[in-house]
């Protein structure tokens, strides 16, 4: 529903005693306080009229209901004063009888009507912007759906979603949750005949009037890359595997699987009429939050203090057995006790914690170096440097 100014309506309870509160003579009814009409929205054509004619308009027949209900309400409040039973509840009548002004349907589709053919952008969203707000018949909307497969077979998917806002707002085109079906690769939302227009995920901006969407798909194999954000649909029976686009260097490139673990290399050839969804799998380990434990204004010379870190798995598929060394760059004024660390697999965007027992050793001031070294099984290093102060 639109937001119309609401107005309470405070009903007088009356309560008539056997022995009578009212008296049984009563004075000649008085009629309601006539109200002076201007003009309205039902005399005005609505095809032609300017939005400013249309609002004044509109606002006058609010103003007309106001001026009504306050002079039935006065009515109601003197007859309850002097204790007049019928007229009391004839106003009480005409108060439940008045009906708040609003904008028709078919005044509605009239305006709509105009809407579309409006040329002018900015008269085009004004109009639809206060009939928005006014009419409770005006809610364009987006309708996103799509269908594959056969009941009959078992195999019948089908999806229906539906965006209402208001016209010229920004909206965001939903995602399938399946990026594949039967009739093939979701490539986006479009024309019944197949042509895309929007992609899943993309911000447009609401039309002005009902809009069905409808999910287009095409053969191919898809590969999906969430750590570059890429997704490329490549057509045809016979496809070249794509290059990884990591962000930066600490990325290892595993390859391109399918959901059954299969990779794709070189040229992927597709049965006749198949699909088929690949996505990249990358390894990558991120050292942080290296600090030396219970200490404050650097580490004390010849004590031995416990020097933490986390591996953080920033990649996409799990690290597998890593292992963690201490190695430093000034030689024996720092020492590792702990030796080197092992630890099971991360999985993708997880964590874990862990910390070397380490001796330093110099003057006040004095700065010591050393790297943090990761190396997975199969050779892959990641590197942090470690920088030291002698309190």
């Amino acid at each position: 529903m639109k937001h119309f100014k609401t107005i309470t309506v405070t009903l007088l309870l009356l309560t008539v005693a056997v022995s009578g509160v009212f008296a049984q003579g009563s004075k000649e009814n008085t009629d309601v306080a006539t109200v002076s009409k201007k003009v309205e929205l039902g005399s005005v054509d609505l095809s032609t009229a300017s939005l400013q004619t249309i609002k004044d308009a509109f606002q006058s027949e609010l103003d007309n209901y106001e001026a009504k209900y306050e002079a039935i309400y006065e009515k109601m409040a003197e007859s309850y004063k002097e204790g007049n039973v019928e007229d009391y509840f004839d106003a009480k009548g005409m108060l439940r009888n008045l009906s708040y002004p609003e904008i028709t349907a078919e005044q509605t589709e009239v305006l709509v009507n105009r809407i579309k053919n409006e040329k002018d952008e900015t008269a085009k969203a004004e109009l639809s912007s206060w009939l928005y707000e006014n009419s409770a018949y005006y809610h364009p909307a987006l309708h996103f759906t799509t269908s594959s497969g056969s009941e009959d077979e078992g195999s019948y998917f089908s999806y229906q979603f539906e965006i209402s806002s208001e016209p010229g707002s920004k909206v965001t085109v939903p995602h399938m949750r399946s990026h594949s079906t039967d009739s093939g690769i979701f490539s986006g939302w479009g024309t019944e005949d197949g042509k895309v227009l929007y992609e899943a995920g993309e911000e447009i901006t609401m039309p002005y009037e009902d809009q069905t969407l409808y999910a287009v798909y095409k053969k191919g194999a898809l590969f999906i890359d969430h750590v570059a954000g890429t997704r490329t649909l490549l057509e045809g029976p016979a496809v070249t595997v794509p290059a990884s686009v990591a962000p930066d260097a600490s990325y290892v490139f595993l390859g391109w699987f399918d959901s059954e673990g299969n990779k794709a290399e070189g040229t992927v050839t597709l049965e006749d009429g198949q699909s088929a969804v690949y996505r990249a799998y990358y390894r990558s380990v991120l050292i942080e939050d290296v600090r030396a434990r219970h200490t404050k204004d650097g580490v004390p010379s010849g004590r031995e203090v416990e020097l933490a870190f986390c591996l953080y798995n920033q990649g996409s598929a799990n690290t597998g057995r890593l292992t963690v060394n201490l190695v430093s760059e000034s030689g024996d004024a720092l020492k590792n006790l702990s030796g080197e660390l092992h630890t099971r697999g991360i999985s993708a965007g997880e964590e874990k914690s862990g910390s070397f027992s380490i001796v330093a050793s110099g003057n006040s001031g004095d700065v010591v170096k050393a790297n943090i070294v990761v190396t997975d099984e199969d050779g892959n290093t990641w590197t942090e440097p470690v920088t030291l102060t002698i309190k």
